[in-house]
């Protein structure tokens, strides 16, 4: 009786999640669920060059925004052999997970139980796997929730600093500046004021330093994904596999740009339609989150949510790249998404989730063999991304008749 009373305290409920979310990054996911390949060693020569006093892009190429560079550095100087890179590197993704969670926990609905958000979420990440633990996408997720939170409570130009943070360190969060211009009720010369201000110094302030000592090292990095080919994991590669096993064209499979990409007469006619079909989606996502911020609910943390997630889906699902830690951007706005659509968002994404894992590590070798079972189940993925794109957009049509139903 006793822990059953102090688990009805929220704030016992959110120590016991935090406790359980330890336990699932330096246990599980380091054990019985584990992966062999990580982005830490790359981080870690990129830490041991600056280290070593080496200019990012100019003396060390870096394919990550400058604030990536911190991440990567502070394990650096405090583990100098790769073991301890390492430790350090995953104490970082623990404190960032725990920071996801605390802002969960503060971002609910008052009258909510803390449990009706945080288990979902622990849901989620286990469903997504050790891959989070292995790359810094939880880093710039962390603070793009912070930006959400700030901005639903009207800390305006926290948000947008926060927001403007997560950019520099891995670029997606600055597709969300649309989705707070749009829901921002305040005048429209007043927003732009304040994004262009706020948003604009604090990248300035980051990139000063690069711009300084070597102003055009930062081309290298935007040239870098410019030039990009097709993803092996991307909706595209799943046309294109389609068309393959239509007798239509050949696929084969390169390493390039730091990836797996494909190439072959698809590709071709496929690669310069990436970029337009991109633009468009995100403008359609812009165009419905505008249409439903007239029922006046754009500063409810779960409508920021919910219409963040559908801008970030629908870039995943029309970009050129799609690596299996993007589904991380994803895990701190869908607990938050808005009914009545929300079990069933939670439901495909998890599936997505635990087919990511289940292609990349386990089936990765058969991908690139072009095996047809391999094949089969990422396509499987990437129609289930589709779906939850298509559900989130129902979610947030649904938002202005219900955004104030209580949680499930």
């Amino acid at each position: 009786m006793r822990w059953a009373g102090r688990w009805r305290d929220p704030r016992w409920q959110l120590a016991g999640f935090a406790l359980v979310h330890v336990a699932i990054f330096a246990g599980l996911f380091r054990g019985v669920y584990s992966m062999k390949q990580s982005g830490t060693g790359l981080f870690f020569d990129y830490g041991s060059a600056l280290v070593a006093g080496q200019i990012p892009y100019r003396d060390v190429f870096v394919e990550y925004p400058p604030l990536a560079l911190v991440f990567f550095v502070l394990p650096r100087i405090l583990g100098t052999s790769f073991r301890w890179y390492y430790v350090w590197f995953q104490v970082q993704v623990v404190v960032a997970n725990l920071i996801v969670l605390g802002t969960l926990y503060a971002a609910r609905e008052r009258d909510s139980a803390p449990w009706r958000v945080l288990a979902p979420y622990t849901a989620l990440v286990l469903a997504v796997g050790p891959i989070t633990l292995q790359q810094f996408d939880i880093f710039a997720a962390a603070l793009t929730l912070l930006a959400i939170a700030c901005f639903a409570r009207r800390r305006d130009a926290a948000a947008w600093v926060l927001l403007a943070l997560g950019t520099m360190t891995k670029v997606y969060p600055a597709l969300l500046g649309p989705v707070f211009l749009i829901l921002d009720d305040a005048p429209i010369r007043q927003r732009i004021g304040r994004a262009a201000t706020a948003f604009g110094a604090t990248c300035l302030v980051v990139l000063a330093p690069l711009l300084i000592i070597a102003p055009t090292s930062l081309g290298r990095m935007v040239t870098f994904h410019a030039e990009r080919g097709i993803h092996l994991d991307s909706i595209y590669a799943t046309i294109a596999f389609a068309a393959r096993a239509l007798g239509l064209t050949l696929v084969r499979v390169v390493y390039a740009y730091r990836s797996m990409n494909i190439e072959g007469d698809a590709v071709r006619a496929l690669l310069p339609i990436s970029t337009p079909l991109l633009a468009a989606a995100l403008l359609v996502s812009y165009a419905l989150v505008f249409r439903y911020r007239r029922a006046g609910v754009g500063r409810d943390v779960r409508v920021i949510a919910t219409s963040s997630a559908l801008v970030l889906l629908a870039g995943l699902i029309t970009s050129k790249v799609l690596s299996p830690q993007y589904l991380v951007w994803l895990l701190p706005l869908l607990p938050l998404v808005v009914q009545p659509y929300r079990r069933l968002v939670w439901l495909l994404f998890g599936a997505a989730g635990l087919l990511t894992y289940y292609i990349y590590p386990l089936r990765y070798n058969d991908l690139l063999g072009l095996v047809p079972s391999a094949i089969a189940a990422q396509a499987a993925r990437n129609l289930l991304l589709i779906a939850l794109t298509v559900v989130v957009a129902h979610s947030l049509r649904a938002a202005a008749p219900g955004v104030h139903e209580s949680a499930p």
